[in-house]
């Protein structure tokens, strides 16, 4: 299979010029402060097209990497690479991209393509290049080639493609100034020869103790990435294999960013929040302002599901694709029974957006007041065309669930659980870290424990990784003790603590004792059970409520008792 440069340029272009398998480059004039190395690619393989994304090339004391290859076509080359004489190296936006190639070409065909692209993952971890490594000092490369979250994913990790090996989940360290304004460290742990699972790590403890304000730092030392912070500065100690990092917050009174909002950044997925904030637009002062919505989950929830079928149409060509559209419909049936969900859609020409497939009802079917609607199923995905869904989508209806052919009007926890199953689904790529700030707040214990549950097989499957900042002492039942962070509030300042004993699969009386210090606190039961004990025994006051009384009533009753 041919690399090649035709000479065009773009940021539309899907198909490569010419037949057969090819991987064509298009000159896309993105600057990074001075230097212009991104290419989009047209990929055909097998007589389909396939969407790699884009990728960078850098050449040695060169700032337009279109201009050297426009050069040498004029200066004769057949625009086939390798291009020969001037040294040059290459990395990915995306991880993904050597993964689709080597799922459709095999691992020899996909390792000619980056050995003609010089890929530096490559390069550097499997053949020791010299030349390779040189180029990657250079400051072009970490200005422009490891610019994006995406590439500096795919430089650390892209070779593992080639080696059948996935990204190994590691530790993330990380130092932050605590609700007292101390610089602490802390180390969540992701990596255990332990079989338990270890994809979920979880901060809890009282109210106001800084567990939020964690997850508010992660995300601001993210979205600014300054690589010349001070040594022992708050911020990631060692920069994180990640691709991207997420935020599912549902409160009303969080203030996660809403977006990236970085300028040069092309890859603003790097960052996604989900809640009920959104932007407005520009507010009075000219400033970007947000605005706190009911609406604005279910907009997103909606662009989320078609970014699902998207995502399964793209790679389905992988082998190991976690298929999204499908893991939805398995997830949230365990939450409410549905036949299927759907997107409203601009009334218009049903073949515009779904071919009619044989034996079975149309996709895009009118609704009771007499809306268009297309049915989003795994069954489907053959028939669903999203970009010209997207078009035409109504968002602010967001996802609609069908059941025997009627709308099903869901609890404010199971749509809550949909927000945050199909938006979560929507963005997630290879090596993400999703933040989840307090989901106990409208999901009942039961949809608590499926979230856990989902988290755990997605998390797998997209070799990632997630952090709870919860009071839910379920959910701590459903982790390892050493991914337990409990924040503690002493004398001498806020304590991160690690339970000295097993939570996971634990008792919930101990654990909650342990976290909340439930043991020190009177409780409403136990003042009423002395006050009986005033006016009577422990057993005339057991005979008066004779079945009323649990085995645990029963022995308080007789513990208060001894002691008063």
């Amino acid at each position: 299979m041919q690399v090649v440069f035709r000479g065009r340029s773009g940021r539309s272009i899907k198909a490569p010029l010419g037949e057969g398998d090819v991987l064509e480059l298009i000159e896309n004039n993105w600057d990074d402060y001075g230097h212009s190395t991104t290419f989009n690619t047209a990929c055909r393989i097998g007589g389909e097209i396939l969407d790699l994304g884009s990728v960078k090339i850098l050449f040695e004391g060169k700032l337009s990497s279109g201009g050297v290859l426009r050069e040498a076509v004029a200066a004769g080359w057949d625009g086939v690479f390798p291009v020969e004489g001037p040294s040059y190296i290459s990395v990915p936006t995306e991880i993904s991209f050597y993964e689709q190639l080597v799922s459709s070409l095999g691992e020899d065909e996909a390792s000619a393509i980056a050995i003609a692209l010089r890929d530096a993952s490559y390069l550097i971890e499997l053949r020791n290049d010299d030349e390779a490594k040189r180029m990657s000092m250079t400051p072009g490369f970490e200005s422009s080639l490891q610019r994006e979250r995406g590439a500096q994913n795919a430089f650390q990790d892209g070779w593992k493609a080639f080696a059948k090996q996935t990204a190994t989940a590691n530790n993330l360290g990380f130092r932050f100034v605590d609700s007292n304004g101390e610089l602490q460290e802390i180390v969540l742990t992701y990596r255990s020869p332990s079989l338990l699972p270890h994809d979920i790590n979880v901060l809890i403890g009282a109210n106001g103790i800084g567990k939020s304000q964690l997850l508010h730092q992660i995300v601001r030392d993210w979205i600014d990435d300054d690589t010349g912070k001070a040594t022992g500065a708050p911020g990631f100690i060692t920069r994180p294999s990640l691709s991207q990092i997420v935020v599912l917050s549902y409160s009303p009174f969080e203030r996660f960013p809403i977006a990236m909002a970085k300028d040069g950044i092309q890859d603003q997925d790097a960052y996604r929040y989900f809640g009920l904030r959104g932007p407005t637009g520009q507010a009075d002062g000219g400033v970007n302002d947000d605005v706190l919505s009911l609406d604005v989950p279910k907009a997103a929830t909606a662009k989320s599901l078609l970014a699902c079928v998207s995502d399964d149409i793209r790679f389905r060509a992988m082998k190991a694709w976690a298929k999204k559209v499908t893991t939805a419909e398995e997830v949230l049936k365990s939450a409410f029974d549905f036949d299927f969900a759907a997107v409203e859609v601009d009334k218009g020409d049903p073949e515009e957006i779904a071919s009619k497939p044989l034996m079975r009802p149309h996709p895009v079917f009118d609704g009771p007041n007499g809306e268009q609607f297309v049915r989003i199923s795994s069954r489907d995905l053959a028939h669903l065309a999203p970009e010209a869904i997207a078009e035409r989508i109504r968002a602010g209806t967001g996802v609609v669930f069908f059941k025997d052919g009627s709308q099903l009007h869901l609890s404010s926890g199971q749509r809550l659980f949909s927000y945050i199953i199909i938006n979560l689904l929507g963005i997630m790529r290879r090596n993400s870290l999703i933040l989840i700030d307090e989901p106990e707040l409208f999901l009942h214990p039961t949809l608590e424990i499926q979230l856990v549950d989902m988290l755990k097989e997605i998390l797998k499957q997209f070799n990632s990784k997630a952090l709870f900042a919860t009071h839910s002492i379920v959910t701590v039942r459903e982790i390892p003790a050493d991914c337990v962070h409990v924040f503690v509030g002493t004398d001498d300042g806020i304590v991160i603590q690690k339970p000295p004993f097993q939570t996971f699969g634990g008792d919930i009386q101990r654990i909650t004792s342990y976290v909340f210090g439930d043991r020190a606190v009177s409780k409403p039961f136990e003042s009423w059970i002395k006050d009986q004990l005033s006016q009577r025994s422990a057993t005339e006051l057991i005979s008066l409520l004779r079945h009323e009384l649990n085995e645990e009533m029963i022995i308080q009753i007789h513990a208060i008792g001894r002691k008063s």
